[in-house]
């Protein structure tokens, strides 16, 4: 499953090292599991206190003496930086103490979760005693840091289960579009799973920045005969009406219709500025859904266990 990672920066921090070697090999764990090369990176990393935390991990990453470990962090950097989740300040600036990084991070962990909040050794000593939250970047060789972070995931078929497992996209995507053939606004379909998601990436912490949203479906079929326009007006205004049921003033869906379409996807990314100044899109991640639940699979899955697989993809 996706998971979220916030660091102390002081995990990079060679003065916070007792045994160089065996935090070379720590970390070395630590970038093969979030970035794997044969496989979907199954993390995000939180950029703490309004984005400043990149700034000073790379600052106290080009203070490392030992070439080894600097190139070992710097990729280790490169990488995150391409799957960075904002999240605003909570407390005073922490600048480079291990420990008020590690408090902000359990402060925005109390607004949104955060899955692994690791701090170096000396700060976890002391940060492990106020919050049971706090992991140790020791614990990167265990087996068990690495639970339930993995892609492909099983899932179950509840909607809402479903949409859990998605939860960190529809709280850090800056868009986010879901694509699937099976939403025609009624109750036998996908129509409440897309609006599952719609309400989960509506619900963000006030601070946090709001979202686009697009519902990409598959449009009647025949579009040639006599009678097409008047059931693709009623098709839209059915879905579209389902949409509109559960949205706040000022909020807004985009319904997207195609003649086509054969796979489920959730496609989410953020904006970046182009070169002409302009904003453009930049997916970062993908969820290819090969099964979607619906209102009758959550009936049947208080009967029984259906597990089904979900791959992301970035």
């Amino acid at each position: 499953m996706l998971a979220e990672f916030a660091f102390t920066p002081s995990i990079f921090d060679e003065s916070a090292q007792t045994d160089s070697e065996a935090s070379r090999e720590q970390l070395r764990d630590l970038g093969s599991n979030m970035f794997p090369r044969t496989a979907a990176w199954p993390v995000m990393i939180s950029n703490l206190y309004a984005g400043s935390w990149e700034s000073i991990a790379s600052t106290v990453v080009k203070a490392i003496r030992d070439p080894k470990a600097r190139i070992l962090c710097e990729n280790i950097l490169t990488n995150a930086a391409k799957t960075l989740v904002h999240r605003p300040a909570k407390g005073d600036w922490p600048g480079e103490e291990a420990i008020v990084w590690g408090r902000e991070a359990l402060a925005s962990n109390s607004d949104e979760p955060i899955d692994r909040i690791v701090a170096c050794k000396p700060a976890h000593e002391i940060l492990s005693k106020e919050s049971r939250f706090i992991r140790c970047i020791d614990e990167v060789q265990d087996s068990g840091f690495w639970k339930n972070v993995e892609s492909p995931w099983a899932q179950t078929m509840r909607i809402n289960a479903q949409v859990d497992s998605l939860r960190k996209l529809c709280v850090h995507a800056e868009f986010l579009c879901l694509v699937t053939p099976h939403i025609n606004g009624g109750s036998d379909d996908e129509t409440d799973f897309a609006l599952a998601i719609i309400r989960s990436s509506l619900r963000r912490p006030a601070e946090y920045a709001s979202v686009e949203i697009e519902i990409h479906t598959e449009a009647p079929a025949n579009p040639g005969s006599s009678d097409y326009p008047n059931r693709l007006r009623n098709f839209t205004q059915n879905v579209a009406g389902s949409i509109q049921s559960i949205l706040a003033p000022g909020q807004k869906v985009r319904l997207v219709l195609w003649p086509r379409l054969l796979d489920r996807y959730v496609l989410a990314g953020i904006y970046s500025e182009m070169p002409d100044g302009s904003k453009g899109r930049s997916p970062r991640w993908g969820v290819s859904m090969q099964h979607i639940a619906r209102k009758v699979d959550d009936r049947l899955a208080v009967q029984r266990s259906n597990l089904i697989g979900w791959e992301g993809r970035i």
